[in-house]
C-alpha cells in the first residue's frame, strides 16, 4: 500500500474520515461487521492481525495468551497468511469461535477496510513487515499493542498522552497485561478518541 494513502482520501473504505472527523471511523466498523458476518457492538473492541503468521513475527506470543483474550468481550479479524501451523491454528479457532474470530482474504482493499474498522492491532514483534503494518494501521487510528519503538509513546492516562500501549519485548504475559490495559482504556470513548488522534500522523 502506498505510504501516502490516508483514511481521508481512501476510496476503498466504507466511510472516509480524518483526525477532525474521527467519529466517522465507527461507521467503517459497523459496515465491516455487516459485510463479514461479525456481530457489531460499539463496546466490543475489534482486534486485527494483518501481517504474516510466522515465527519471525512471534505469533507464538499471541498463541500463548489467546485463551485469555477469548475470555474477554473481543472480536478478531486476520488475513491468516503465513506458515501452515499458524494458518491451521487460526483456522481451527475461527471454526470454534465464529462469532469472535474471522479470517478474510489477504489483499490491499481488505487490509484498508480492516484498518478503517479495527480498534487495536496486535503486534508481538518488531520485524520490518510487522512494524510496517503498525505504522499503516496507526495512520487509520488503530492503536497498537507493541514493543517500544521510536515512533510510539506509551499511553499515560494521567497525562492523557500517548499513541500506543507498549509491552516488554518478548514477554507473553506483559503482552497480555498490556492488551488488558488497552481494553480498560477502550471503555472510555472520549479518551480513546484522543489516543486515536495522537496515532494518526497528519490532520487532513
Amino acid at each position: 500500500m502506498p505510504n501516502t494513502i490516508t483514511p481521508a482520501y481512501d476510496n476503498k473504505i466504507y466511510q472516509k474520515y480524518s483526525k477532525k472527523m474521527i467519529q466517522n471511523k465507527e461507521k467503517n466498523k459497523i459496515a465491516f461487521c455487516q459485510d463479514f458476518g461479525l456481530p457489531y457492538d460499539k463496546k466490543v473492541p475489534l482486534l486485527c492481525i494483518t501481517y504474516p503468521l510466522t515465527d519471525t513475527n512471534n505469533i507464538s506470543i499471541i498463541q500463548d495468551v489467546m485463551n485469555g483474550i477469548l475470555e474477554m468481550p473481543v472480536e478478531i479479524v486476520l488475513t491468516a497468511i503465513g506458515t501452515p501451523k499458524y494458518q491451521k491454528y487460526f483456522t481451527d479457532l475461527a471454526k470454534d469461535y465464529g462469532k469472535q474470530i474471522i479470517i478474510i482474504p489477504d489483499n490491499d482493499e481488505n487490509k484498508r477496510k480492516i484498518y478503517a474498522a479495527a480498534n487495536i492491532l496486535l503486534a508481538p514483534c518488531d520485524s520490518d513487515e510487522c512494524l510496517h503494518e503498525v505504522k499503516q494501521a496507526m495512520q487509520y487510528g488503530v492503536i497498537p499493542v507493541v514493543s517500544n519503538q521510536d515512533f510510539v509513546s506509551n499511553y499515560d492516562p494521567v497525562q492523557e498522552s500517548g499513541n500506543a500501549f507498549v509491552y516488554s519485548k518478548g514477554s507473553p504475559w506483559s503482552f497480555f497485561a498490556t492488551l488488558v490495559r488497552a481494553f480498560e482504556n477502550f471503555k472510555f470513548p472520549y479518551d480513546w478518541k484522543n489516543i486515536q488522534v495522537s496515532a494518526m500522523r497528519e490532520d487532513e
